[in-house]
């Protein structure tokens, strides 16, 4: 049997306020989700405190790609010198493998953040 895979993309608000409601409503969103269905959910979190890494990181069975291997979150923007952690890849019932920031041209030129990449097996 197939099972559906869940794939979330996000780009939260820079307002801290804005953030939380969004992040509220992204666990209703997850807890509205099957508990075995495989979920990715990446993007911009403009989150360079970590509030919400730490709110997300509370989800049930929730990881983030690059903290689970690296022990801490990718540094993504500025593209040019990146120094703020903002861009994300969380998974639920499916594990990362080899994440990478792709910091080099192209992909350092495309963005004024540099984009992750993961393979993900479910």
């Amino acid at each position: 049997p197939q099972r559906q895979v869940h794939a979330i993309c996000v780009h939260l608000s820079l307002l801290e306020s804005h953030r939380q409601k969004q992040l509220q409503l992204l666990r209703e969103l997850l807890d509205s989700l099957p508990v075995d269905a495989p979920v990715i959910i990446a993007g911009d979190f403009n989150d360079w405190k970590s509030h919400g890494n730490r709110t997300l990181g509370l989800q049930r069975d929730l990881h983030e790609a690059f903290e689970r291997h690296h022990g801490h979150l990718a540094r993504t923007y500025p593209a040019r010198l990146p120094l703020l952690r903002l861009d994300r890849i969380y998974l639920r019932n499916a594990e990362s493998h080899g994440p990478r920031i792709l910091g080099h041209k192209p992909w350092s030129h495309l963005s004024d953040h540099l984009p992750l990449a993961v393979e993900v097996r479910f």
